[in-house]
C-alpha cells in the first residue's frame, strides 16, 4: 500500500512538476489524478493508471477505466528535475468508458488518445458529443485543443446529429 502511494506521489510530481507537459485542458495548470492503482514502468517510459481513473485540469476532466501515459526521453537519462528519467509526455491513452468533459462539451467513447505533439484528442468507438442540447454521434471524434477545431467521422456508417436552434447563442429562449 505504501508503494502505491509513493508511486502515485511520484506520478503527481512528474505531471505537476512541469506545466508544459501533458495538457487535457487548453487552460493548463496543475493536473489532479485519482485511480485505484498506479504502476510506474520507468524502463518503458510509461505510467499505467487503473481502476476508475479520474484526471482533472482546470475545467477539463478525463475519466476512463485505464489510462496509460507514455513519455519521451531516455530511461534513466538523469537530469536534475524530478522528470529527468521519464522525459516529456508523448501521449495519454484512455481506454474503457472514456468521458472527456469541459464547460463547452461532453464527449464519450471506447478509447481516447491525446497526442502532445499535435495537441489533439481523438476519441473512437461509439462516440457521442454533446454541446448544450445538441448531440452528435459517430465513430471517430478529433479535437484540436488549442485551435478549437472538432471533426466527427462516421466510420463505416454516417454521423448523426440533433441540433436544437433554441440552444444556439444569440437566440431568444
Amino acid at each position: 500500500m505504501a508503494l502505491r502511494k509513493a508511486a502515485g506521489a511520484v506520478l503527481c510530481l512528474v505531471l505537476l512538476g512541469a506545466p508544459a507537459f501533458a495538457q487535457i485542458s487548453s487552460e493548463g495548470g496543475p493536473i489532479y489524478i485519482n485511480s485505484a492503482r498506479t504502476e510506474s514502468l520507468q524502463n518503458e517510459r510509461k505510467v499505467i493508471l487503473g481502476g476508475n481513473v479520474d484526471i482533472q485540469q482546470g475545467t477539463a476532466r478525463l475519466r476512463a477505466d485505464t489510462v496509460t501515459i507514455r513519455f519521451t526521453g531516455t530511461p534513466g537519462g538523469g537530469g536534475t528535475s524530478i522528470v529527468g528519467g521519464f522525459g516529456q509526455v508523448e501521449n495519454i491513452i484512455a481506454e474503457g468508458n472514456v468521458y472527456y468533459v469541459t464547460p463547452e462539451l461532453k464527449a464519450k467513447g471506447d478509447r481516447g488518445v491525446y497526442e502532445l505533439a499535435t495537441d489533439t484528442i481523438t476519441i473512437t468507438g461509439k462516440v457521442a458529443l454533446m454541446r448544450e442540447r445538441d448531440v452528435a454521434e459517430g465513430e471517430t471524434l478529433r479535437m484540436e485543443v488549442k485551435n478549437r477545431r472538432t471533426t466527427l467521422e462516421g466510420g463505416s456508417g454516417r454521423t448523426r446529429m440533433v441540433i436544437d436552434p433554441s440552444s444556439q447563442p444569440g437566440q431568444n429562449q
